[in-house]
């Protein structure tokens, strides 16, 4: 009995203990290894990535060359990164129907509908609630309920965050229906 005790407490770690971070090459191929985040500092906007595998060699991650960086316990935290026209690293921030990614060490916030090509938004800029407003609105157009809140509140990061994850919530819940 106590040895069942024992082994029921430390299951939970033995099972998020087995997630590994890695890579996938736009070849698809899967690499796994720790994922290590530098920065530049002579050029602090320029953020590096390199995979280490278990022989303990680093390689750096070419932008153009992944899709994908799963990474767990990295200075970003436990996330997917993404790449964008083979030069910049995105974190995604939220999941779902609607993605939204941020640019690592930058404050440009990226969309993406139904896996669509992922593109430049205004959100989080100062000054432009309303061009941020106009090219959100599009994405919720096939949720009356979203769209109606989306269109009365301000257009401001947090309100448009909000509103996403709203989407994504009454989305997800129809397409499990």
């Amino acid at each position: 009995m106590k040895t069942l005790l024992i082994f029921t407490l430390f299951l939970p770690f033995f099972f998020f203990s087995q997630e590994k971070e890695y890579i996938v090459t736009n070849n698809n191929d899967t690499i796994y290894g720790k994922v290590i985040r530098r920065t530049n500092y002579l050029n602090t906007r320029k953020v590096i990535f390199k995979i280490k595998d278990e022989n303990g060699k680093k390689t750096r991650i070419d932008p153009s060359e992944v899709k994908t960086i799963r990474s767990i316990k990295g200075l970003d935290g436990n996330c997917y990164i993404t790449t964008i026209y083979g030069k910049w690293f995105l974190k995604k921030i939220i999941d779902g129907r609607i993605k939204v990614y941020q640019l690592i060490d930058g404050v440009i916030i990226f969309v993406s509908k139904d896996n669509s090509e992922i593109v430049s938004t205004d959100v989080g800029w100062f000054f432009s609630g309303k061009k941020a407003h106009e090219q959100i609105r599009p994405l919720l157009e096939d949720d009356e309920e979203v769209l109606k809140q989306f269109d009365s509140i301000s257009g401001n990061y947090k309100n448009i965050m909000s509103v996403i994850k709203k989407y994504n919530e009454n989305n997800s819940k129809l397409l499990n229906d």
